[in-house]
């Protein structure tokens, strides 16, 4: 086939033959003779080579170039033979999510692997609206975006599948499909609760935090009403609203009469003193941070200012170049966080282990889309170019490719399968309870909480115990009054004579029975 007035001749009962001729010479692309700037009219397509010539002005053609007829296809065969061979499609095997790209093992051939996902389902779709017939096979890829670059630069696929952001060495050697998704870093971060609502008086502190100090409050007022009710103090109560005045205001009227009051009241004074101070500042904190917070909590200059901890997946060397090198953070403020699990995103941003999460734009479409309550995202700031095929250069399935996602985009058919694609069933909120969970807790003040109980525990024993006590000396004291032995005993070692009151009295005893001795 070298010579130009060479010809081959087949007949049409040597099918074999030709269809193995068709298959080396699949990758070019037959033209009429003469053609220059191609158009689909001029393509021979769906013929039955038989009988045909080559121009040797060619002698040693690029793959994939353009070869010309140097005669007319007149007759076939019964069955056609196509200018074209299977396409070797590469699938990077990377951090994807699922939704996007999933590669399992082939249930049916366990040695083959099973690939899904949006991207092979827009890339099949594609295929079925091409105006040309062909077939491929998706082969799993295990490497990096630079060897993939190279892999398709030296033409050992025909085209690769999944988002590839382009970097200036790979776009000098590869081609794009049609860009229908938006490419580019996104910035996602947890959303900020509101505080201007009638409640937001009460965020400062959790719901056990004013239950528990409630209760601790009724518990101190109870406790200086029954003291104070023991003295007979005429305003018990007033006394009883001490407790809870001292939230307000410090000074008061009455002032308490036991000792037992002044014994509650220091331990309580000193934590109503450390739970309003620490109140104060987180209110106010919260107020005057608010318009700051709904401003600019999506700003990564203040990121990189305070050296906040960011999320990305770090097997993405081209974003992690891009937040280093062009945005700039420092790397040992990356974390890695896999991209195929977008839940991971959502319980680090909840928790607080990163402030920001880094997505290509596609996928944190994914994210707002099942955690639509509690993230916001900004961005792209710096739209990149990608897209979901890459083709080595001036391949001809190229053409044919974008024409296809145009034709897509155009009827409908794409935005449709987005829709599919970011449509749940539920949509989550901020993802975990500890989202829900706002303010301060008992936690900080359990040990004021635990010192204020405890003597407010003490003071009731001891307004308790002590008329007990009295009565129970009065029961013994009635007891004994029944003798007249046991009367003088008790008279005699009453607590209330002491050193000479025992000498007065034995006295008066000797002084009465002179005198009736006397008399007598």
């Amino acid at each position: 086939m070298g010579n130009e007035s060479s010809t081959s001749y087949m007949s049409r009962h040597m099918y074999e033959i030709a269809r193995e001729i068709a298959s080396l010479i699949g990758d070019y692309l037959w033209l009429k003779p003469g053609t220059t700037v191609y158009e689909e009219s001029d393509r021979i397509s769906d013929l039955d080579i038989v009988t045909f010539n080559l121009n040797s002005r060619n002698p040693t053609p690029n793959t994939g170039g353009i070869i010309q007829m140097a005669a007319t296809l007149s007759f076939s065969t019964s069955k056609p033979v196509h200018y074209y061979t299977e396409k070797s499609i590469a699938v990077p095997v990377r951090s994807i999510p699922m939704q996007f790209l999933n590669i399992s093992q082939d249930e049916k051939n366990h040695n083959e692997a099973q690939i899904t996902g949006f991207w092979t389902d827009l890339f099949k779709e594609a295929v079925a609206v091409m105006p040309i017939n062909t077939t491929y096979k998706l082969v799993p890829f295990y490497g990096s975006d630079d060897q993939l670059f190279k892999a398709l630069a030296r033409r050992t696929f025909d085209a690769a599948i999944g988002l590839t952001v382009m970097t200036r060495k790979g776009s000098e050697l590869l081609e794009f499909s049609y860009p229908y998704f938006e490419v580019g870093p996104m910035l996602v971060m947890k959303e900020k609760p509101e505080p201007n609502q009638v409640f937001s008086f009460m965020m400062p502190f959790t719901n056990e935090m004013w239950c528990t100090l409630a209760a601790m409050t009724m518990f101190n007022a109870f406790v200086i009403w029954l003291v104070e009710s023991r003295t007979g103090h005429e305003s018990v109560g007033a006394i009883f609203w001490f407790p809870l005045a001292t939230l307000f205001y410090g000074g008061h009227r009455e002032s308490p009469r036991s000792n037992l009051t002044y014994f509650v009241l220091a331990p309580w004074l000193v934590l109503i003193l450390v739970v309003s101070s620490t109140y104060t500042q987180s209110f106010t904190s919260m107020i005057t941070s608010s318009d700051t917070e709904s401003s600019s909590c999506l700003d990564i200059e203040d990121l990189k200012k305070t050296n906040a901890i960011v999320g990305c997946d770090m097997e993405d060397s081209i974003m992690l170049q891009h937040l280093v090198e062009y945005i700039g953070f420092q790397r040992k403020n990356i974390k890695h966080i896999a991209q195929s699990s977008i839940d991971d995103y959502a319980k680090a941003l909840s928790t607080g282990k990163i402030k920001a999460a880094f997505f290509w734009a596609p996928y944190s479409g994914l994210f707002l889309a099942k955690y639509c309550k509690g993230f916001r995202s900004w961005g792209p700031n710096h739209n990149l170019r990608g897209s979901s095929v890459i083709f080595p250069r001036d391949s001809p399935f190229a053409p044919y490719m974008s024409e296809a996602m145009v034709r897509l985009c155009g009827s409908g058919k794409f935005k449709r399968m987005k829709d599919d694609l970011l449509s749940f069933p539920e949509c989550s909120s901020s993802t975990i309870d500890v989202t829900m969970k706002r303010g301060i807790g008992p936690g900080p003040f359990s040990g004021l909480f635990i010192l204020s109980g405890t003597a407010s525990a003490v003071a009731i024993l001891i307004t308790v115990i002590r008329p007990m006590r009295r009565r129970w000396e009065r029961l013994v004291q009635g007891m004994l009054m029944g003798r007249g032995l046991w009367v003088w005993l008790t008279t005699l070692f009453s607590r209330d004579q002491r050193g000479n009151q025992l000498q007065v009295q034995l006295a008066r005893i000797s002084f009465t029975s002179q005198t009736q001795l006397t008399s007598s």
